[in-house]
């Protein structure tokens, strides 16, 4: 077996150490901090470039401490852990910041410099993630997949699961009854509901359910006192059971005056870090600035995250989804805010700003919260919907950097690149971008 000892250069997209071997190829190696020194062993490789993981830190930083995951080394996530929280903070500003430098777009290398703004931070540095997902793998092993695996990682607890989750994993692994229902189930859910402070089990099955099924699931739910209700779910045939999770947004001045509350159906989308989540709106909503003569539209607007908090000061909202049970919740918050200039529509986004431009509407605002692949081809429409101020919202900074350099086409500017860490100790970072129209350019 071949070793290597490797000088850590900059951790990159991905939450790799970035390195050179002796031939110059770059080396990507996970588990690293900057300027380490490392012993290292190539698991993959190929003429331009190769991966590898540590076996000895021969240079430790001082930013390196003893991660506090038993399954830390086995499990694919959690890939910050060995970093201090303050260290992780900037370590994930750097990678935008390596992100937008090496795009070699001139407006991005200037926002390296002058746009980018400090992470900003969680109080809750684990136990936050309001819901998991664990595989059951080919072994019955329930878990997370191992890195570079289809196998599981056994998991009883999870670091990053608030411990209402961890105490009802713990109970139902427990029960004879989950032993038969895990038999069925290829994936499930553990989903904590802030409203009743109990927890939702989602069972992925891959088999149409039995009466057998909705008896034990039906004694689970009766025997654990934290287990809100079971739902049976699978590819071919709707869930079995339904249920509503919801939190409260407390007012954010001066944007909002009264406590919201934002619900959304058991499968659907939610930021796993409820707290942090709130210094996502509060920070769209600053960038939003809106006024009671704004028109606002909210595209991938999920269950109203961004639309219900914008829609107490707006004009009118219009919110799109190509989801329909998202568009379900959304609607459904709206109602409880008692909003009446609100507009939901479920339609594919790219289709539905076709449409908009076609008829010549505009916005005054723009929101644009993509999954994590952003949204290419869109830039050309969003200059035409357009008016004042487009705020990007993104958890991929890769995709991000791609559709900021389009929009800088259509006459954007950049105004600020705020970064937010949803998803302590994990290389994962959620962006805020605000734009602007430049006037010469309408």
């Amino acid at each position: 077996m071949k070793l290597t000892q490797y000088k850590i250069e900059k951790l990159v997209h991905g939450g790799f150490g970035l390195s050179h071997d002796t031939e110059g190829r770059v080396t990507l190696i996970e588990g690293v901090i900057t300027d380490e020194s490392v012993t290292a062993k190539i698991w993959q490789k190929n003429k331009q470039l190769q991966k590898a993981r540590p076996l000895r830190i021969e240079r430790a930083s001082t930013h390196r401490v003893q991660p506090a995951c038993e399954h830390y080394k086995r499990c694919g996530g959690c890939n910050f852990q060995h970093m201090d929280y303050p260290y992780q903070l900037q370590a994930k500003e750097d990678i935008i910041h390596d992100l937008l430098c090496r795009s070699g777009h001139p407006l991005l290398v200037e926002a390296a410099k002058s746009k980018l703004a400090k992470t900003l931070g969680s109080e809750q540095k684990t136990h936050y993630r309001q819901r998991i997902r664990l595989q059951i793998d080919e072994r019955q092993t329930l878990g997370f997949y191992k890195r570079r695996s289809n196998d599981c990682v056994p998991i009883e607890y999870c670091l990053l699961a608030r411990q209402e989750i961890n105490s009802c994993l713990r109970a139902l692994l427990d029960h004879s009854s989950f032993r038969q229902l895990r038999k069925r189930t290829e994936a499930l859910e553990l989903l904590f509901n802030p409203e009743t402070k109990k927890v939702i089990l989602l069972l992925h099955f891959t088999q149409k359910t039995r009466p057998a099924d909705t008896q034990q699931a039906t004694m689970l739910a009766n025997d654990i006192d934290l287990l809100e209700t079971v739902i049976v779910t699978g590819t071919d045939f709707a869930p079995s059971g339904s249920s509503e999770l919801s939190f409260s947004l407390p007012p954010i001045p001066p944007h909002t005056d009264k406590t919201l509350t934002l619900t959304w159906e058991t499968g659907g989308f939610c930021q796993v870090n409820l707290t942090q989540n709130q210094k996502l709106i509060q920070t769209v909503l600053n960038f939003a600035n809106v006024t009671g003569e704004d028109n606002v539209l909210d595209l991938f607007c999920g269950m109203g995250n961004f639309s219900v908090a914008i829609a107490e000061k707006a004009r009118t909202v219009v919110g799109i989804e190509g989801q329909g049970s998202a568009i379900r919740s959304a609607k459904r918050n709206s109602e409880i805010a008692g909003q009446s200039n609100t507009t939901f529509i479920k339609k594919p986004v790219h289709k539905a700003c076709a449409s908009l431009a076609e008829k010549g509407q505009v916005f005054d605002v723009v929101l644009v919260d993509p999954p994590r692949q952003g949204a290419p081809d869109l830039a050309r429409t969003l200059a035409q919907l357009t008016t004042k101020r487009l705020i990007y919202i993104s958890c991929d900074p890769a995709t991000l950097i791609r559709d900021l350099a389009s929009l800088f086409e259509y006459g954007f500017e950049l105004i600020t690149l705020q970064p937010i860490d949803m998803f302590p100790q994990t290389h994962h970072i959620e962006c805020v971008v605000l734009l602007e129209r430049n006037p010469e350019n309408h």
